[in-house]
């Protein structure tokens, strides 16, 4: 993620004349979901839902910013969640599709993240793509 800071003046800190800089974190995601494949022909839709697990490690990065003489001085920042773990309601939707002795499966992931402070984003669409040996019968 990139961010872009404007004029600032901290409560007894120095005048800034902007900054910018990309931070990046470490996450796992462990989906719990009931999944449901219409029929058993070659190809069948399916659906899913369920909930979505989250933890998410402080987000790490550092930049640049401009002082009182606007020369660029090096800056880092860490970001902290409030919390170990998030919850997102997660459904999903797609197709399977049965060649010879694989399934390949497609769909669309839409998880709603209820935390409060949405790190990264609070929305999120996940397109996934799957291959499973042997085929279901």
């Amino acid at each position: 993620m990139n961010f872009i800071e404007g004029f600032t003046y901290p409560h007894g800190g120095l005048l800034n004349f902007g900054q910018k800089y990309s931070v990046s974190a470490n996450a796992w995601l462990f989906p719990l979901l009931l999944n449901y494949t219409f029929g058993r022909r070659k190809v069948a839709p399916l659906i899913e839902a369920g909930a979505t697990l989250r933890h998410l490690d402080p987000f790490d990065g550092k930049g640049i910013q401009l002082d009182f003489y606007l020369q660029p001085q090096p800056t880092f920042v860490r970001l902290v969640s409030s919390k170990d773990l998030d919850v997102a309601v997660t459904v999903g939707a797609g197709a399977r599709w049965r060649i010879s002795l694989f399934d390949v499966t497609g769909k669309i992931r839409f998880l709603h993240w209820t935390a409060q402070y949405y790190q990264p984003v609070q929305n999120q669409a996940m397109l996934m793509l799957g291959f499973n040996f042997p085929a279901h019968k």
